[in-house]
């Protein structure tokens, strides 16, 4: 590993899957497994109210028992793995393994194919050519821009807000498009491999650069409704160092793979995180926003110096390696052991477990009907919590 070694505890913790704790430089062999969750007892004229694991509103199954006297939320128990998934990827090929790591979470397929190739060519010390570095950049930042739409776009629905909903449900649609003109298919499959990426960028700069004027009008008329703005300012705050992805900006964090991870270089494109100090649900929603914006940015300088290629893997057959990215929740990351260019063992550490912890923790003090937007402004993919690499 070149840019990973075992060793001690360095820098903001990760998260920890498969027996290790991950930080920026460091793994850390840890075999305990962490414990599950557990809601506090109930005290008198409390009761457990259970909201999960299936609803309406949400876009998948998930467990959640809230404590309550009524309306006011004392405690909450977040349980993702109702429909867990056990994936088996170990004595497989790459190209068999990319095909089960793409379908993890299908609408982070960009994240997690780009992670795993890379943790792949830092096994094999294969060194990617420039150009194909900054396509995948772009390829991230395209998924960034839609999940980011996504999320605001979901926030929208709980407040009866249809007609911004479905403006910003039309915009996720042309990104969609311009991703399936660019790679063939809506969600980035089979576009990413171990050395390479297959990417057509020539319509890229125009769709985002429109996009990113609509949706210019539709944040600032956002921000001028007080009703939606009741709903998400002082909702759900916490401000902990341990926070990932856009929680951790809203929380004035600089916490972003972006900055200290090496296994895309970000330093050439002037990128600095988008903070916030908020700590609410309005500041996780305005980091969005504001990094849909500066994700078009980002994609006008890489597209000067991207290129779709492939790089050749060598002769290495053996090998382990580490690869971070910066999902649009927050790292992303995969450790891999190769032998005899056979998937030996493999790790994900994705950012959605960490993002429960910190929704349940900022849930507390809430009220139910605050529940739909704070949970929407963490982004979380159950797909990504609810599985197990084997």
């Amino acid at each position: 590993m070149r840019y990973y070694k075992f060793g001690n505890p360095a820098g903001r913790f990760i998260g920890s899957s498969g027996g290790i704790d991950v930080y920026p430089a460091s793994i850390v062999r840890n075999p305990v497994e962490g414990q599950k969750s557990q809601i506090a007892a109930a005290q008198p004229g409390e009761f457990y109210f259970g909201y999960g694991p299936s609803t309406g509103g949400m876009i998948e199954s998930v467990g959640i028992d809230f404590l309550t006297p009524g309306e006011f939320i004392t405690d909450v128990s977040v349980n993702p793995k109702y429909k867990m998934r056990m994936i088996n990827v170990r004595e497989k090929s790459i190209g068999d393994t990319m095909l089960s790591i793409e379908r993890i979470n299908a609408f982070h397929c960009a994240s997690h194919s780009i992670a795993f190739a890379s943790a792949v060519e830092d096994a094999l010390e294969v060194d990617i050519p420039e150009g194909v570095m900054y396509a995948r950049i772009v390829a991230l930042e395209l998924e960034r821009i839609r999940s980011n739409l996504l999320v605001i776009e979901r926030m929208c629905q709980p407040a009866g807000f249809g007609v911004p909903g479905n403006q910003l449900a039309l915009l996720r649609e042309e990104i969609s498009r311009l991703i399936s003109a660019a790679t063939g298919h809506r969600y980035f499959l089979g576009s990413v491999s171990a050395g390479g990426i297959s990417i057509n960028l020539s319509r890229v700069s125009k769709v985002t650069q429109n996009i990113a004027s609509q949706f210019r009008k539709l944040y600032d008329s956002l921000l001028e409704s007080k009703i939606f703005m009741n709903r998400l300012i002082n909702n759900g705050k916490i401000s902990t160092e341990s926070l990932l992805g856009p929680a951790a900006r809203a929380s004035g964090h600089a916490n972003d793979a972006r900055l200290d991870s090496q296994t895309l270089d970000y330093s050439g494109l002037g990128f600095s995180p988008i903070l916030r100090t908020g700590s609410d649900s309005f500041a996780r929603m305005q980091v969005r926003s504001e990094e849909i914006i500066q994700s078009v940015d980002i994609i006008e300088k890489a597209l000067e110096l991207a290129s779709s290629s492939i790089a050749s893997l060598g002769n290495h057959v053996d090998g382990e390696g580490a690869g971070r990215i910066e999902s649009p929740q927050g790292d992303v990351f995969y450790y891999v052991r190769l032998e005899n260019s056979m998937l030996a063992d493999v790790v994900m550490v994705s950012p959605s477990l960490s993002n429960i912890d910190a929704f349940v923790r900022s849930m507390k003090g809430n009220i139910f009907t605050d529940f739909h937007f704070n949970w929407e402004s963490f982004g979380i993919w159950i797909s990504e919590a609810g599985v197990e690499l084997e």
